[in-house]
């Protein structure tokens, strides 16, 4: 029963830090996967006197430019050449400036685009710079929102579990406190004297992680889960789950060695 309490004393905080770095880490993918599909679908619209060339503008906001892709003029005369005659439209297509969509290999935040704006304006050839405040997708705000609330979860429980397992382990210390002294007397290791401590923190941390790649492999699976029917469309992401389950087993053993080690090295200090 006592060997119960123990394991629970680092089960409940891991497994905690554990679900919710699981939900972090679904949100986190949904975010960048839908980040880049919106980007192939976003372009900044610049007026030009001059031709532009891609090398010139490679990076913007640093972002990336994936392509910059001419607008015929052809298509901007045809809306209009009707109220036109055609003396005056070869005068229009002579004094037309340069249109061109400029396409980001991902999706800007609005501040990126208010930098984007700005240093496309600092071009003296460059007369007017469309980045479509209006059209930012409100979605893709909501979806950068929760990921940042879910990682300040995350962090928060994070905390919270440390300083849970750390007091764990100091009351473990000061219930057997006379039985590691005998073996200290007799020649052993702290990190003998507190091997039954250990083998607690690792089983709870391999439980915790079994628990929690199985909330997260059956979230990934069941999106709808966490995201309204509404969102399936934009939530649709396939989640690397080798490389994501990897992140969780090196969390939660990490979390729980460090912190036993910390309050090892404090405790030797401390009585030697």
């Amino acid at each position: 029963m006592k060997s119960l309490k123990n394991i629970l004393a680092f089960f409940i905080p891991l497994l905690s830090m554990l679900i919710a770095f699981s939900i972090y880490l679904l949100i986190n993918n949904v975010v960048d996967d839908y980040k880049s599909k919106i980007s192939r679908d976003y372009s900044i619209v610049i007026v030009s006197n001059v031709p532009i060339i891609k090398e010139n503008i490679s990076e913007l906001a640093g972002i990336k430019v994936e392509r910059i892709q001419a607008l015929p003029n052809d298509k901007i005369v045809a809306g209009i050449k009707s109220s036109l005659s055609d003396n005056s439209i070869e005068l229009l297509k002579q004094k037309l400036p340069n249109f061109y969509q400029i396409y980001l290999e991902i999706f800007p935040t609005s501040s990126e685009l208010e930098e984007i704006k700005q240093t496309l304006l600092k071009n003296k050839n460059i007369k007017k710079v469309e980045v479509f405040y209006k059209n930012h997708n409100q979605t893709y705000l909501l979806l950068l929102l929760l990921n940042s609330v879910s990682f300040i979860l995350f962090f928060i429980i994070t905390l919270f579990a440390i300083i849970i397992i750390a007091k764990q382990i100091k009351l473990w210390f000061h219930e057997h406190n006379v039985k590691i002294s005998i073996l200290r007397l007799h020649g052993a290791s702290i990190l003998y004297s507190a091997s039954s401590i250990l083998n607690y923190a690792l089983f709870s941390s391999f439980l915790s992680f079994i628990i929690s790649a199985g909330f997260l492999f059956y979230v990934s699976n069941n999106i709808d889960v966490l995201f309204p029917l509404e969102l399936q469309d934009i939530v649709d992401v396939e989640i690397n789950l080798g490389v994501e389950l990897v992140k969780i087993f090196l969390l939660s053993f990490s979390i729980s060695i460090f912190t036993i080690f910390g309050v090892l090295l404090k405790y030797k200090i401390n009585n030697d």
